[in-house]
């Protein structure tokens, strides 16, 4: 008598086997499906496809942000047409020369402190944008929680607000800030000069901001600073 193949598993399926031994018991189910393309579905064993390769996965990102960013945008215009406000920006949020008038608004003030000028640093700009961006959607005075110390204003109804007026709303509250202690006086919290104080902090060398037109009305900024 023939001795019988000692296996008798079609290939394919054996394959299948030994890739999903690898995959860990709390694999998502997304990390599966790309298997299915490995083999032709049941009744299709003769087809040949050919797939377009797929795109880099920031791509889809970037993408999938610009889509988001275009539906704030026409929000934002139906709110305008509907309340008589026009961006002067077209709803990019910056305009020519933002980041000269922010850098020379704290500097200054910063002067007249004696403290070293700061400087603009696109990084921390980065970083201020990316807060700005999720917060327009229903803007309101909330600070990042980010790594770097950070101050924000919040303008209300027209789209209008500068940097200018951002820093300028900030030095309001040097009337209330102690510069001996770099506190506020009269035992108020920090919350009351904490913008004010951190304009004029010698620790801080590098700074950058962001600002948005909120779809509803109203601007947001917000400034990060880094040593």
């Amino acid at each position: 008598m023939a001795a019988r193949p000692l296996f008798l598993v079609p290939m394919a399926p054996l394959l299948v086997l030994v890739l999903l031994s690898r995959v860990p018991l709390a694999a998502p189910a997304s990390f599966l499906e790309p298997l299915e393309d490995l083999f032709p579905k049941s009744g299709t064993a003769n087809a040949t496809t050919t797939s377009a390769p797929a795109p880099p996965a920031n791509a889809s990102s970037s993408s999938q942000q610009q889509q988001q960013e275009k539906a704030l945008d026409d929000a934002a215009r139906e709110w305008g047409r509907a309340n008589g406000v026009v961006s002067p920006t077209n709803f990019t949020g910056s305009y020519k020369g933002m980041a000269r008038d922010f850098v020379n608004a704290h500097n200054v003030v910063r002067a007249r402190y004696g403290v070293p000028p700061l400087t603009w640093d696109k990084k921390v700009a980065r970083h201020a944008r990316r807060w700005a961006t999720a917060i327009r959607r229903n803007c309101k005075l909330q600070h990042s929680g980010n790594k770097y110390g950070e101050s924000i204003f919040l303008s209300q109804k027209t789209w209008n607000a500068t940097a200018k007026d951002a820093v300028a709303f900030w030095c309001t509250e040097e009337a209330i800030y102690d510069k001996v202690t770099g506190n506020c006086t009269g035992g108020k919290p920090f919350a009351d000069c904490g913008h004010f104080a951190i304009l004029v902090s010698k620790g801080y060398q590098r700074v950058g901001c962001a600002r948005v037109e909120c779809v509803h009305g109203g601007v947001f900024v917000s400034c990060n600073y880094a040593a």
